[in-house]
C-alpha cells in the first residue's frame, strides 16, 4: 500500500472535557412568554446557522418550544447529565429517527449466515489491562465527523474503527471514505442502514478503502465509483466480535483498540445529550438503531465510564463525544452497547 500523508489531530481539539464550541445557554426568562420563546428560537437558529422560511418556522416553533422546555426542566434536576439545545431542537422525534436512525438489526440478521469472524476473540487472555485509556490522546482517532441527513452511522463506525487500527499498527492517521462504503457495499442499504460487520467484509473483499479526499462524503446514496481506481487504500485482515453482553471483555478489547458498538438511540436524553454521565437510568429507546465507536474508558467523580465517539458533528454532546456509564446492572450495557461489539483486525 502506498504511504499516505496524514495529520495528527491536535490533542487540545479532542480533549474529553473541553468545550471549545460556544455553548447555547438557557435561562428561566426565556420561557416567560411566547415572545421570549420566539426570541429564543431565533437566537438558536442563528447560533446553529439554520435557516427556515416563515411558514416552516411557524410549524416547527411548537416542536422547538416543547423540546426547549423539557431540556431546561431536566437540567434543573441536579444530575450529572446535562442536555443542550443542539442542532436537532426543532425536529420532531419521528423526523429525527427517519433521518438519522439505521436499520442495524435487519442488516445484521440479513447477513447472519455470510458474516463470520476471522478468528475467535484475540483478547480473551489479555492481562495487565490499564485502568483507563483514551485513544484520542494516543493520536489514533480522527476529528469528529457528521453523518448528516443519512442513516450511514454503520459505515462511519466501521471506517472509524479501521482508521484507528491502521494508526495503531502503522502510526499513520488517515481520514478514510465513508462514502465509498455507503455507495459500494451492496450488502448494506446505504442511507437506509447497514451493519459494521458487513462493512468490514466489504473492506476486506475490495482491497481496502480509499482516503476521504479521494471519495468525499455528501450525505446521500450515490453510484459506486470504486472502479475508477485509487492506489492509496487502507486494508484490514479481518474482524472479530467481542463476546456478547460482557463489558469486561469489551474493556479488554478497547484496551487494545477502538471498538464499534450498536446501540439504541431513540430517547430524548440521547438526542439532546450535552455533558455528564449517560446512565442506564436515561431512556435510550427500544430498538438498536445506531452505531458508535468506543474509543476509551476511565473513572471519575461520576463513576466508571466509556468514551463514546458519535458522528453527529461537534455541536452534539461534548464536542461530539459522550461519557456513558460502564458496568451497568443489565449485562447488555447502557443502551445495549455490549450486545454486539466488533473490531477490525490488522496484522
Amino acid at each position: 500500500m502506498a504511504v499516505m500523508k496524514f495529520f495528527i489531530v491536535p490533542l487540545i481539539l479532542i480533549a474529553f472535557m473541553s468545550h471549545l464550541c460556544e455553548s447555547f445557554e438557557l435561562e428561566r426568562k426565556d420561557f416567560e412568554s411566547e415572545k421570549s420563546l420566539m426570541q429564543l428560537y431565533k437566537r438558536w437558529s442563528s447560533h446553529h446557522r439554520i435557516s427556515r422560511n416563515a411558514n416552516e418556522m411557524h410549524k416547527r416553533f411548537k416542536v422547538f418550544k416543547d423540546n426547549a422546555k423539557q431540556v431546561f426542566k431536566k437540567n434543573q434536576m441536579g444530575k450529572s447529565l446535562k442536555l443542550k439545545l443542539n442542532q436537532f431542537a426543532d425536529m420532531s422525534d419521528d423526523e429525527f429517527r427517519s433521518i438519522h436512525s439505521s436499520n442495524i438489526t435487519h442488516y445484521k440478521n440479513l447477513h447472519a449466515k455470510t458474516i463470520g469472524r476471522v478468528g475467535g476473540f484475540m483478547y480473551e487472555h489479555a492481562k495487565e489491562i490499564p485502568s483507563s485509556i483514551d485513544w484520542r490522546k494516543k493520536g489514533a482517532v480522527n476529528a469528529i465527523k457528521d453523518q448528516g441527513r443519512c442513516g450511514s452511522c454503520w459505515a462511519f463506525a466501521a471506517v472509524a474503527a479501521v482508521e484507528s487500527i491502521h494508526q495503531i499498527k502503522t502510526n499513520e492517521l488517515v481520514s478514510l471514505s465513508e462514502q465509498e462504503v455507503v455507495d459500494c457495499d451492496y450488502k448494506d442499504g446505504g442511507c437506509r442502514g447497514g451493519h459494521y460487520n458487513s462493512a468490514f467484509e466489504f473492506i476486506m473483499e475490495n482491497d481496502g478503502v480509499t482516503a476521504e479526499d479521494n471519495y468525499p462524503y455528501f450525505e446521500g446514496d450515490g453510484y459506486c465509483r470504486r472502479r475508477g481506481g485509487y492506489k492509496e487504500r487502507v486494508t484490514i485482515d479481518g474482524y472479530e466480535n467481542v463476546p456478547r453482553n460482557n463489558e469486561h471483555a469489551l474493556m479488554k478489547a478497547v484496551a487494545h483498540q477502538p471498538v464499534a458498538v450498536a446501540i439504541a438511540s431513540g430517547g430524548f436524553d440521547f438526542k439532546f445529550y450535552g455533558q455528564g454521565m449517560f446512565t442506564e437510568e436515561n431512556f435510550c429507546g427500544y430498538n438498536i438503531d445506531h452505531t458508535v465507536v468506543v474509543v476509551g474508558y476511565g473513572t471519575d467523580e461520576d463513576g466508571d465510564y466509556w468514551i463514546i465517539r458519535n458522528q453527529y458533528g461537534t455541536q452534539w454532546g461534548m464536542n461530539g463525544y459522550m461519557k456513558m456509564q460502564r458496568g451497568a446492572r443489565n449485562p447488555q450495557g447502557v443502551c445495549g452497547m455490549a450486545m454486539q461489539p466488533a473490531y477490525p483486525v490488522k496484522y
